[in-house]
């Protein structure tokens, strides 16, 4: 087997694996979801997003290390709040996390919104640096600002395989 073939299988074998993490990592965002109490929810979703960009270093031989996880994030979220989706993203997540501590009736609104919103941003999140990692770059050359239009089309393919899941379930 040549060179050559083996980079080709080696890289395959990566888009694989990266695909599954994303997958796995959306549906424990969609659970986390569920929580009932506000910022331990928001914890928790943020930790499994961390997890999914580790499992992705680690597939991409990417060095990881949790701050730089957490300000990637950081970044992406803060670039995305000057557009439209930006707005609507963070107007939905403080409106859960808002809506969660009232009681009863905030926990049941939550569960019809939180989930969709939380799997798709999780989704768009790993499938933007599955890419990213897959072309070669790093948490230091990844530009947040550069990505607002392929995050939002992330999330919306993101908002499709989450209403696919819960079809299927």
């Amino acid at each position: 087997m040549n060179d050559q073939k083996r980079a080709e299988l080696k890289q395959l074998k990566q888009h694989r694996e990266a695909g599954a993490a994303v997958r796995r990592n959306t549906m424990w965002a969609i659970g986390g979801s569920f929580i009932p109490i506000p910022v331990v929810d928001t914890a928790a979703i943020v930790a499994v997003q961390l997890k999914m960009l580790a499992e992705l270093s680690n597939v991409y031989d990417i060095p990881f290390d949790r701050n730089s996880g957490k300000a990637t994030i950081s970044a992406l979220i803060c670039s995305l709040s000057s557009g439209t989706l930006g707005k609507s993203l963070l107007a939905t997540g403080i409106f859960g996390t808002m809506v969660k501590s009232m009681p009863v009736v905030g926990y049941g609104l939550t569960v019809l919104t939180m989930p969709g919103f939380n799997g798709a941003a999780t989704y768009a999140l790993g499938k933007i640096f599955q890419q990213h990692f897959s072309a070669g770059g790093t948490f230091l050359t990844f530009d947040p600002k550069k990505t607002e239009r392929h995050f939002r089309e992330k999330f919306e393919e993101g908002k499709e395989f989450v209403a696919r899941q819960k079809a299927a379930a």
